[in-house]
């Protein structure tokens, strides 16, 4: 079994990756009874000055924004051996809901997009450039919230701390804007453009710019125009022409802008929950593997019968067939009156004979 580091208030019980020069882990936060990740940078890297500046940088940028749709921190914290922080626990990520599904639903795509865009524009009036959106970096709660996340190489728009060596880019290469590619000072039009290449992957089910090579996919999204949409997908090919454009320039640089773009298209949709891992549940909370005992699936629970519902007469209805009642009754009695006295007598005797019968076998 693995030995995993010694957090505070923290059971750290399984390894979930690597972010930069630290690792996160899946963690049971005793005190508050949750899930937590718990990103932990480990003593041996404290002399690297660079890591840990980029740490404690990420803490303090995710620490001051504060948006439904930016994960939230718990805490943070140090002790001999380490640096930690602890944060929001995520069941599905976007990558891995692509890989399931391979595209999303139009409306799906446009309003994941959408809320990630408002947190991006969020940041970047507070002086952030995130420099990294992919789908690896968007996850959503158990409601279907889809939050951004992994600000470890954001970057403060007017700041002058370079912890970068100069003309090195930082990011995915499959989802950087051309500026980044070419080791230009990144802002926060360059997150658009790959968030327009997330969101034509939503729509399409692949990214626009593949190749077998690094190489290949760089000079693509340096040279290369956005790839056509299938034909039914054509009413979102111009806003990924604008969120994809070469020339930041030409690209949406505010939320006024986004806004305007997606107006035509836009039509609010309910997000799908995500699945929600219960406290200790870890084979779910680990994006749902299988449980250790079979070896499969845990069997699914029977659907619940059916009650049928009463259905409520309407009082219109009801009024007019009591109607009707009292009319073919009312009918009957008036061509019938001349005989309604013998047919009561004749009833009279039978309840007559009826009794008598009873009282006889007494």
């Amino acid at each position: 079994m693995a030995v995993f580091p010694e957090v505070p208030g923290y059971e750290l019980k399984k390894f979930l990756g690597s972010g930069g020069a630290a690792d996160v882990f899946l963690a049971l936060d005793h005190r508050h009874s949750r899930l937590a990740a718990v990103k932990v940078l480990a003593r041996r890297r404290f002399a690297e000055t660079v890591a840990v500046r980029r740490f404690i940088k990420e803490a303090r940028t995710i620490s001051s924004l504060h948006h439904p749709n930016i994960v939230r921190i718990y805490e943070t914290g140090r002790t001999p051996e380490l640096r930690f922080m602890a944060m929001e626990f995520f069941p599905e990520s976007l990558k891995r809901r692509l890989q399931e599904r391979g595209r999303l639903v139009p409306d799906e795509a446009l309003t994941i997009a959408n809320q990630v865009a408002t947190a991006l524009f969020y940041a970047h009036a507070r002086g952030f450039v995130h420099r990294d959106v992919k789908p690896d970096n968007i996850m959503f709660r158990a409601d279907g919230t889809p939050v951004l996340l992994d600000f470890g190489i954001a970057r403060v728009l007017e700041s002058t701390t370079q912890l970068t060596r100069s003309g090195m880019a930082m990011g995915t290469p499959r989802y950087m804007s051309p500026e980044q590619l070419n080791a230009k000072r990144a802002d926060g039009r360059s997150d658009i453009y790959s968030l327009g290449v997330v969101l034509y992957e939503m729509l399409s089910g692949a990214p626009p710019f593949k190749g077998s090579q690094t190489m290949t996919v760089i000079m693509k999204h340096v040279t290369e125009p956005v790839p056509r949409l299938a034909d039914d997908l054509a009413a979102f090919q111009p806003l990924l022409d604008r969120m994809m454009a070469k020339e930041r320039g030409k690209r949406p640089a505010t939320e006024k802008e986004w806004q305007e773009l997606i107006k035509p298209l836009f039509r609010p949709f309910k997000l799908p929950k995500a699945d929600k891992p219960k406290f200790g549940d870890l084979a779910k909370a680990d994006d749902r593997e299988k449980t250790r005992q079979g070896g499969g699936s845990p069997a699914p629970k029977p659907a619940p019968k059916p009650q049928p519902r009463r259905r409520k007469m309407n009082p219109r209805r009801f009024f007019l067939l009591n109607l009707l009642l009292v009319i073919v009754l009312a009918a009957w009695i008036f061509f019938n009156y001349e005989r309604i006295p013998g047919m009561m007598a004749s009833l009279a005797r039978a309840i007559a004979s009826w009794i008598s019968s009873l009282l006889a076998r007494i």
